[in-house]
């Protein structure tokens, strides 16, 4: 009887120490939690300046009331706008927080805006330009005004293509031309016209060479820097916390107590 009850103590140590090591190295190398450290190594080695934040709650349909309408008049509802009440001088008011349109009336949402407090600027926009499902450019705004535009361009479901506006106009462009995560090619703008070619040929992430430079300069500079002599490039507005946008989705469930359709 104690050689029996030794062997279940003993059995029962194994079980409570070497068990649960076997299980946690298990969980620390599943796949989600190795993605999940790919995902933060990749972020972290991205030299990709953050997008200004946006709220994305601003297109859910919670606690909000939907508005439909049917601009191909075919008893289906193509565009979406979500209304959020808000007090305003002591009043209950509603105001437009999201828009949602499908374009080409296949039953999936093309165009996404996000609008701010007030609903009369938009802080972000994003679209399916060929219809495919997901989104391929992504817009930011500040204060109604265009400072960043993202672009899949082959299609991944990750940008590419960075271009930066000041006053709507175009200052700079950033490309990932290999599609690693990273930017290898700055193009900067003066007055609305190229003016300078900056080149990462190493794949450090840094500038290491230029085109059409001003005399003197021997590049080398950091993600960003601009040529001696050159002009200052766009900066955007500081933010954090950035997410990779959603892909493109069905059309919102709509409580019919909550809806109101327009037709034109």
């Amino acid at each position: 009887m104690r050689g029996a009850r030794r062997a279940l103590q003993v059995v029962g140590l194994l079980a409570a120490t070497v068990l649960p090591m076997v299980l946690g190295g298990a969980c620390a190398d599943s796949p989600q939690r190795r993605d999940e450290a790919s995902m933060a190594s990749a972020a972290a080695g991205s030299n990709v300046p953050a997008p200004p934040t946006v709220d994305r709650s601003k297109c859910s349909d919670k606690g909000k009331q939907i508005v439909t309408a049917d601009t191909n008049l075919d008893k289906k509802p193509d565009v979406w706008k979500f209304f959020t009440a808000v007090q305003q001088g002591g009043q209950s008011v509603s105001v437009l927080s999201c828009k949602q349109v499908d374009l080409n009336h296949d039953g999936k949402i093309d165009v996404v805006q996000y609008y701010d407090e007030s609903g009369n600027q938009m802080t972000l926009e994003e679209a399916d330009l060929d219809f495919d499902g997901q989104f391929d450019v992504t817009i930011y705004y500040v204060n109604g005004k265009k400072v960043r535009k993202e672009e899949d361009t082959n299609l991944d479901k990750k940008p590419d293509v960075w271009t930066y506006y000041e006053d709507d106009k175009i200052v700079r462009i950033e490309r990932d031309t290999d599609y690693n995560g990273k930017v290898d090619e700055w193009q900067y703008y003066e007055g609305g016209k190229l003016d300078r070619i900056g080149y990462d040929t190493t794949g450090t992430g840094r500038l290491d060479r230029w085109d059409r430079a001003p005399e003197g300069d021997t590049g080398g500079g950091a993600p960003g820097e601009q040529p001696a002599g050159g002009a200052a490039p766009a900066t955007t507005p500081p933010a954090a916390g950035a997410t990779q946008p959603p892909a493109a989705t069905a059309p919102p469930a709509v409580a019919p107590a909550a809806t109101q359709t327009a037709k034109k």
